[in-house]
């Protein structure tokens, strides 16, 4: 994800399950400034990163036939609460015993997130 001015402040990946069932976020970091693991609230330079890439998750989710159902893995107890929390995401079972908190965010839920950031085409060029 890139600023107007070309200003890179976050990547992620992307990958649609084998059954196209939903797409599962790989990987998502916002970079150093914008990290809120790295960087106090007050001090970071953007706010809402990570929500970004995930309502951009449920987007490749909906142009790839999977309802917007995207699923992603808790790097920290902090970010499990605040999936839950804040974007309504439910816990589902890891891939592997032992493994990360893992977190689908679906219909409703999928939805609220995803239309923060719709923007009408005459508001984005106008």
């Amino acid at each position: 994800m890139k600023t107007d001015d070309g200003e890179l402040v976050a990547l992620a990946a992307y990958q649609i399950s084998g059954r196209k069932a939903y797409v599962y976020i790989l990987y998502a970091e916002s970079a150093p400034a914008s990290n809120p693991v790295l960087t106090k609230k007050a001090e970071r330079k953007y706010c809402g990163i990570g929500a970004a890439l995930i309502a951009f998750g449920i987007k490749f989710s909906i142009d790839n036939g999977c309802r917007g159902d995207v699923v992603f893995d808790a790097k920290t107890d902090e970010l499990a609460k605040h999936y839950a929390e804040d974007f309504g995401a439910k816990r589902i079972p890891s891939a592997a015993s032992g493994g990360p908190k893992r977190f689908m965010l679906a219909d409703e839920d999928a939805w609220l997130l995803f239309s923060k950031y719709l923007v009408e085409e005459e508001q984005e060029h106008g």
